[in-house]
């Protein structure tokens, strides 16, 4: 990652918006690097288990636990693809449709089969971050229940990826 800064845009403003644009960038850069910390600590935590990535890293577990979660949270949420059901709304799906005109099913199939390929191409993984039920008081009541819904987060790579392919697919339309 490269953190470029073109300081020419800043010349033609007063000292007090350029000192006000710096302290932006500097709040930008720490965002930036604390998320970056955050996404370290649970791929690490995932692949190796919390004390193991609490002991490399030099923090506590407590620590890791935290990034990790906070690493979670910040990453898009898709609903699982139960087909001829509902559909659960959630941001891409939005997003989906404003760009392509799609209707909602339509929108939700096409998610979820680019993120069928990108899972085969890079592996779970390296796609999806965690698999939540949408109502786990439900598998409480009833464990061997099969159809279940889930909020499936994905990396933030993954949904950049599949709304560029999605929206490059019907400019074309």
């Amino acid at each position: 990652m490269a953190l470029t800064i073109d300081w020419t845009e800043h010349d033609n403003r007063t000292p007090r918006e350029q000192y006000d644009q710096a302290g932006a960038i500097i709040d930008e850069a720490k965002a930036a690097a604390a998320a970056r910390r955050a996404r370290i600590a649970h791929d690490l935590m995932q692949e190796s288990g919390a004390q193991e990535a609490a002991s490399l890293l030099g923090v506590s577990d407590k620590r890791i636990y935290q990034l990790a979660t906070r690493y979670r949270q910040s990453q898009p949420v898709v609903a699982s693809n139960n087909p001829g059901r509902l559909i659960y709304n959630y941001d891409l799906l939005d997003q989906v449709i404003e760009q392509t005109n799609m209707d909602k099913r339509e929108a939700h199939d096409s998610i979820h089969a680019l993120l069928d390929q990108l899972v085969e191409i890079d592996g779970e993984a390296a796609v999806v971050i965690h698999q939540e039920p949408v109502q786990p008081e439900l598998l409480k009541s009833n464990p061997s229940d099969l159809d279940i819904y889930y909020w499936v987060t994905i990396r933030q790579e993954a949904a950049d990826l599949i709304l560029e392919q999605l929206a490059a697919q019907h400019a074309t339309d």
